[in-house]
């Protein structure tokens, strides 16, 4: 039996993805993006005696990814303001103040794989990290795993 909503394939197709409005904004960006600077650019290399292939490759590559990209926003649904305060619960989009082993403070958000990539203080909700912080409260003490053997970490803080 799985253990995580993402580990059960009955779910996994059927939850629509949850984004924060600034993961939203940033993958409409990518979106964006991908049109400009590779879709514009390679337009005309893909017709006439000068056709490459390769471009026709990489042209087929980023309208796979746009359409992969609007099929997630049109799916996705917004992250509600995560609760704060010491009775608050660390969810989605939740920014978390962590202290790990060495008493070294950090920041992380949990959120949707697709919005991870976004700041350095985003991580997937499906990793190690983010799996262990869901649903955990100000003063739990998480065993992390990982490749090199778990690590533990103490939730300081649950911001917005």
């Amino acid at each position: 039996m799985p253990t995580h909503i993402a580990d059960d394939p009955r779910f996994a197709a059927h939850v629509a993805p949850a984004l924060t409005p600034l993961g939203r904004a940033a993958l409409h960006e990518r979106v964006d993006r991908l049109r400009t600077d590779v879709l514009d650019p390679l337009r005309p290399h893909l017709i006439g005696p000068e056709r490459d292939e390769r471009d026709v490759a990489e042209f087929e590559r980023a309208l796979a990814e746009i359409e992969r990209l609007q099929a997630i926003l049109a799916a996705s649904v917004e992250l509600p303001a995560p609760a704060t305060g010491r009775r608050a619960s660390v969810a989605p989009g939740a920014l978390v103040e962590i202290k790990d082993g060495a008493g070294e403070s950090v920041r992380v958000r949990p959120v949707h794989p697709e919005e991870a990539t976004i700041d350095d203080e985003r991580i997937s909700w499906d990793s190690p990290l983010g799996r262990s912080l869901l649903g955990a409260r100000v003063g739990d003490r998480l065993e992390v795993p990982s490749p090199r053997g778990s690590w533990t970490c103490e939730v300081v803080r649950i911001m917005r």
